[in-house]
């Protein structure tokens, strides 16, 4: 029997459905609102994002001789935001309405013109990466505050289709909204600039890059070699609760950019051996293998919504609360673990020398 890929769901008030799966044409992560009226909105996923591995040949098999734009990727998780029946909420890339990420934009409303962006476009939305001490990523930038931030990279339209770069540069430059950084336009010629782009972006451990077709509505994705290190030696603890090719794959993209970029190979063949060699440093004093998170918010009741939407899919063992002030604002300070039960129970045996 045929699973509903409809998943029906509430957020205070708020009725909505989300496509848990795909559906003929329909993404997964789709979300539908309802209003009084029982209306409907569809809120289109956004759109996937090819990953190349040689960057010159990707960029030439995918834009040819036509222009684009090249935009610093991220690394942290995408939301959805936009206005329904007058509230703005935010919506993750599985379809949900996040308590955590839409408390996060309502604090955000008090620095930024958020709200002058939705009178102005009330049904478009605004797309972005946030980064920090969140609830799904516990990969985090060191050059960030404690707490959240986030950065647009795209607005959708309601048919779902994303604007051009350069009319969303000009509308989140008028209302001074924070964006991705843009290197600027380019064409194929222009690889050797490009290049040195990656190449700075790889010797200051960020994310990669992704570069957009002037007409916004296909992109390719380049991660740098430097940012897969960090990976390899952040999960390995975790891993025989990921999939191989969470490994696999990033060991191939640091060959082929060690190799394509010129870059030395003995020096990365030791940052390797060490990404390795310290990510299985804590199995020297195991007692499991935790992912550790902390993250701030405004109130109790939405950590508890929240709570109820995480595990779900992990296991939280333990929460710690207590009050603290962040930038002139009192917050809860949460800390709380996942436990990654698969590479706890493996590595326990292991060590406790079990025969393969």
């Amino acid at each position: 029997m045929k699973t509903d890929p409809l998943e029906y769901l509430e957020y205070e008030d708020i009725r909505y459905a989300r496509y848990r799966d795909k559906e003929g044409e329909i993404s997964r992560g789709t979300a539908i609102l309802f209003d009084d009226r029982n209306n409907r909105r569809m809120v289109n996923d956004y759109p996937h994002i090819f990953r190349v591995y040689r960057l010159r040949e990707g960029i030439k098999r995918f834009f040819g001789n036509d222009w684009f734009y090249a935009e610093e990727k991220l690394d942290g998780y995408n939301v959805r935001i936009l206005k329904h029946d007058s509230r703005i909420i935010a919506v993750t890339r599985g379809g949900i309405i996040c308590p955590f990420s839409t408390e996060w934009v309502h604090h955000w409303m008090g620095k930024y013109r958020i709200d002058d962006f939705f009178e102005m476009y009330p049904d478009r939305i605004l797309c972005a990466e946030f980064l920090g001490d969140n609830p799904y990523n516990s990969k985090r930038d060191p050059t960030l505050p404690a707490g959240m931030s986030f950065f647009c990279f795209d607005i959708m339209m309601p048919s779902g289709k994303l604007m051009h770069p350069e009319e969303r540069y000009s509308i989140l430059n008028d209302l001074k909204l924070p964006q991705v950084h843009s290197f600027g336009k380019f064409r194929i010629k222009d690889f050797s600039r490009i290049k040195d782009i990656v190449g700075r972006l790889n010797d200051n451990k960020r994310e990669g890059i992704i570069f957009k077709r002037v007409s916004g509505d296909k992109a390719i994705k380049f991660v740098t070699a430097e940012s897969d290190l960090i990976d390899i030696e952040q999960f390995i603890p975790y891993f025989y609760d990921i999939e191989p090719g969470f490994y696999s794959n990033r060991l191939m993209r640091i060959s082929l950019f060690t190799r394509e970029f010129g870059l030395d190979e003995e020096e990365y063949s030791r940052k390797l051996g060490k990404a390795i060699l310290n990510g299985y440093s804590p199995l020297e004093k195991y007692d499991g293998s935790f992912e550790n998170f902390t993250i701030y918010m405004h109130s109790l009741e939405n950590w508890k919504l929240l709570k109820k939407i995480i595990i779900t899919h992990i296991d939280i063992i333990h929460d710690e609360i207590e009050e603290r002030e962040l930038g002139g604002v009192m917050l809860f300070k949460i800390k709380f673990s996942r436990k990654h039960k698969k590479s706890t129970l493996r590595y326990r045996e292991i060590i406790s020398g079990h025969e393969e």
